[in-house]
């Protein structure tokens, strides 16, 4: 299917990745930039727009909403005092929030588990350390694509049990998130998805488990659950499927959460990486 779009648009070094030039996210975008956006969006699950150092945070949330209603983060802690749809990614903890070092530092999708995971999130640069704290990004339809048949047919119809549980005690216990009580714990319980959904609005299908939040396969048992999933996280995560996104300050960066994983990569904690992250409402996966 061709696409025009009519703002410009640079392919990146992978196919899932594409930079938007010559936008200034501060100013009034007409309702066909918007519109044309979404066509790139949807053509290019990860969207790069640089250069947008002076970016305010009521504008960040204006242009975030322009693709949808906004999604409020589960721990609220990270979330910003004054600003509560922007969650902060800050190992200085500025705004306020709870200084987080190095978050997202696995592969995962955003909020999973939940029932309704989010369509999108877009996150901006604030300050950025000189060396490491890249962001790598999958292509999980290009990674079903390239499943053989007989794995495509095994897919069919399963599902997978996502929880954030799990991956907070690990991080309460490792003094990195604040100590929850077992009421608060509670919050999350177990979601089921889809492990292959469709994209509501391309209908390509895609890889949806992830080695943050999905547990295990339902019907399954342990061992066969483990094998499947890691066998389709590692596959997942091929050179060839991977856009890192090496970050300057002021970047703005949007991916599609119904067809990508995400991790951050390590960096010298003596430097400061800050970010701002809205998060846009999905669909259930189906």
């Amino acid at each position: 299917m061709t696409i025009t779009i009519q703002i410009p648009v640079k392919p990146l070094d992978n196919p899932l990745a594409a930079e938007v030039v010559g936008l200034d996210l501060n100013m009034d975008l007409d309702d066909q930039t918007i519109a044309d956006l979404h066509k790139a969006w949807m053509a290019y699950p990860v969207l790069v727009v640089r250069g947008q150092e002076n970016l305010t945070m009521e504008r960040h949330l204006e242009y975030s909403r322009r693709f949808g209603d906004l999604q409020r983060h589960t721990v609220k802690e990270i979330l910003h005092p004054e600003f509560p749809e922007i969650l902060v990614l800050s190992n200085r903890g500025r705004g306020g929030a709870q200084p987080i070092n190095n978050g997202g530092a696995y592969w995962h999708s955003d909020i999973t588990y939940e029932d309704v995971p989010p369509m999108g999130s877009i996150l901006h640069g604030l300050i950025t350390p000189p060396e490491g704290g890249d962001t790598l990004y999958a292509d999980m339809t290009a990674a079903y694509d390239a499943l053989d048949d007989a794995t495509k047919a095994k897919l069919e119809g399963l599902k997978a049990i996502h929880t954030y549980r799990t991956r907070y005690e690990a991080m309460m216990n490792a003094g990195v998130r604040p100590v929850k009580t077992e009421e608060e714990l509670s919050q999350w319980v177990d979601v089921i998805h889809p492990i292959a959904r469709t994209h509501p609005e391309t209908g390509k299908k895609a890889i949806f488990v992830n080695e943050g939040f999905t547990s295990r396969v339902e019907g399954m048992s342990d061992n066969e659950s483990r094998d499947l999933l890691e066998h389709l996280f590692e596959h997942s995560t091929q050179d060839q499927f991977v856009y890192r996104h090496k970050w300057h300050q002021g970047d703005v960066v949007m991916w599609d959460n119904r067809c990508t994983m995400h991790r951050a990569t390590d960096y010298d904690l003596s430097q400061e990486r800050s970010m701002h992250r809205t998060t846009v409402r999905g669909t259930r996966p189906v």
